[in-house]
């Protein structure tokens, strides 16, 4: 079998331009010295990742990709390929690679995780609050989709993890801008972006403080019972804040009732849900 398939390459060889030759004599050379089937290989390709050995992992996924083009190693190793640039920092490498599998294989099983590794390059990415957010609005766009598209995947949790923190940069980038616009006596762009953060980002760890900013404006505007709203929400949900103490101060002198602990109950403020997810996490899951 071995001299047929050698025969054949000898005489496709003739035929083809010289890369064409140089993509046969890979091939061929892999068909003499390969002794492996393509499970045995994809053994290989988990065994170099663990060790750190990344190009010989991506040799034998050649070897799997050219040898066993139509086996169920073959599909999986595209992924995997993905994966390895992922580690090797090649981000616009992996996402052409994740989006190539979700355009031709649709219908995988792995398709959650193609997506998955897509969103993952941009997050990665991320800069500090005070820089641009261009990779954030990549990231929670394509994370919001798979928990759109694909409800309770293995990687729910991981996900929704990763957007609580994205949800908590954003929020302090708008944060920022808004401090900025009132710097400047800006009161009408800090209020869009205050306003922003309120009905966008309102489980934030930005929260508190963009409460008592909007307190603090509407005071100074005159529209007082929205300052008392405001700060009504900041004392329902964070009476131990240092930012409701500020709060208070300001709105004290306004509010007939001196009951700090319960002047706001009448405004029925609505209970927020803040999320703790303040800590960078860039662990990326390891297809199966």
């Amino acid at each position: 079998m071995c001299k047929l398939i050698l025969f054949i390459f000898s005489l496709v060889l003739l035929s083809c331009s010289s890369d064409d030759k140089a993509n046969i004599n890979l091939e061929q050379n892999l068909y003499e010295n390969n002794k492996l089937e393509d499970y045995e290989l994809y053994e290989n390709v988990n065994n170099f990742i663990t060790t750190n050995q990344l190009d010989l992992a991506l040799v034998e996924l050649d070897k799997i990709e050219i040898l066993f083009p139509t086996s169920y190693y073959a599909n999986k190793s595209m992924l995997v390929r993905a994966y390895i640039q992922f580690i090797k920092k090649d981000y616009e490498k992996t996402r052409a690679i994740a989006e190539n599998y979700i355009k031709y294989y649709p219908g995988s099983k792995d398709i959650v995780y193609a997506n998955y590794l897509y969103a993952m390059t941009y997050y990665i990415l991320i800069k500090k609050p005070e820089y641009s957010q261009k990779n954030a609005h990549e990231a929670l766009n394509r994370f919001n989709f798979i928990l759109n598209a694909y409800p309770n995947s293995k990687y729910e949790i991981d996900i929704i993890t990763k957007i609580q923190i994205i949800d908590n940069n954003l929020a302090v980038n708008k944060l920022l801008t808004a401090k900025f616009y009132l710097r400047n006596m800006n009161v009408n762009g800090a209020l869009i972006y205050l306003k922003d953060i309120f009905e966008n980002h309102n489980s934030s760890l930005s929260i508190e403080e963009t409460l008592f900013h909007l307190s603090s404006i509407y005071k100074k505007l005159e529209e007082i019972e929205l300052a008392k709203n405001y700060a009504a929400i900041l004392a329902y949900n964070f009476p131990d804040s240092v930012w409701y103490e500020k709060s208070y101060n300001l709105i004290e002198n306004i509010e007939t009732s001196k009951d700090k602990k319960n002047w706001f109950r009448k405004f029925n403020p609505i209970k927020l849900f803040i999320n703790d997810q303040k800590e960078e996490n860039f662990e990326i899951q390891k297809i199966d």
